[in-house]
């Protein structure tokens, strides 16, 4: 439950406290080296009630953190106190969420500086499959992000559709053609080349050139976009509305558009009250593989291989 209030600084800190029990009961903090970015990365994992005395795998939701944010943002914004809620209340089937960070400004792509894409594919998913009770099919791999990991989830889910059952982009930064010139984006280093904003660098990892070969896929990956009606991106809006015409065309019935108000003092609002429906649209066309049943013998390490 999250509790409003005028006080935007207290209901800030009561969703901290919140999610950090939730952390603190069902999460796991894990970390790899990673050899495509050459360094250390970290995650987080939740664990659903029952995975302990339970030897079947379950379904994954990949949480795709915004600008600036890291492995820990779905805890300090509320979305792990929601999945949470959702799960104790059987909303949605029993699913582990993995979080992970590859860099504050990775944008979740192989761009300038780091090759972001590649170490999700091909190292953290494999890796977190292998070591959590993670169903590897694709019926049981989704994504969800916001802003930053908003346009993430959307350009994964485009890339690979034979990868991942659905996806959720929730105020995703679309930016077609071109992001803004006061837009942080021209300061990434993802997408500069010689200390400047490559138009065609970030031309070329957008939506936009993704979405015709999609369209000729014979995949579909049932796609759910928000975007908050007062957004501090001015007509981001309308630009999630346009993208949402274009899916229809390619894949009516597999699409769907939401837009939500915002609380100008809680710049996490947008998020909490999208993430639900996010969820529910997820659960409802990735299949419901319901984890084996209690065995009586107990999983101590959250990270058991035991199968």
């Amino acid at each position: 439950m999250f509790i409003r209030s005028n006080l935007p600084g207290m209901a800030a800190l009561i969703c901290v406290i919140a999610s950090a029990n939730v952390l603190a009961a069902r999460g796991h903090q894990g970390s790899y080296h990673s050899s495509v970015l050459g360094r250390v990365v970290n995650f987080t994992v939740y664990l659903p009630d029952g995975y302990s005395g339970t030897t079947g795998k379950y379904p994954a939701v990949y949480l795709l953190h915004g600008l600036d944010g890291n492995e820990m943002e779905a805890m300090s914004n509320g979305a792990l106190s929601t999945l949470d809620a959702m799960l104790k209340r059987r909303e949605i089937p029993p699913m582990l969420a993995i979080m992970p960070s590859f860099g504050k400004q990775s944008w979740w792509t192989d761009g300038a500086r780091d090759q972001s894409e590649t170490a999700l594919m091909e190292e953290l998913i494999p890796y977190v499959e292998n070591r959590y009770r993670i169903a590897s099919q694709r019926a049981a791999r989704s994504l969800a992000g916001w802003s930053m990991g908003g346009y993430g989830a959307l350009n994964l889910a485009m890339k690979y559709p034979a990868r991942f059952c659905a996806a959720a982009a929730i105020n995703p930064e679309l930016h077609d053609p071109l992001p803004p010139a006061t837009s942080a984006i021209r300061r990434t280093p993802q997408f500069m080349r010689q200390g400047v904003f490559d138009a065609a660098a970030w031309q070329a990892l957008n939506y936009p050139a993704r979405i015709d070969s999609y369209g000729k896929s014979t995949i579909r990956v049932p796609l759910w976009l928000a975007a908050s009606d007062d957004d501090a991106l001015p007509g981001m809006t309308l630009k999630v509305a346009r993208l949402h015409a274009r899916l229809l065309a390619i894949q009516p019935g597999q699409t769907e558009l939401k837009i939500f108000g915002a609380e100008r003092d809680d710049r996490w609002a947008a998020l909490r009250d999208a993430l639900p429906d996010a969820l529910r649209y997820i659960s409802l066309h990735c299949a419901d593989r319901q984890p084996a049943k209690a065995s009586g013998m107990r999983i101590d390490d959250p990270a058991d291989t035991s199968r």
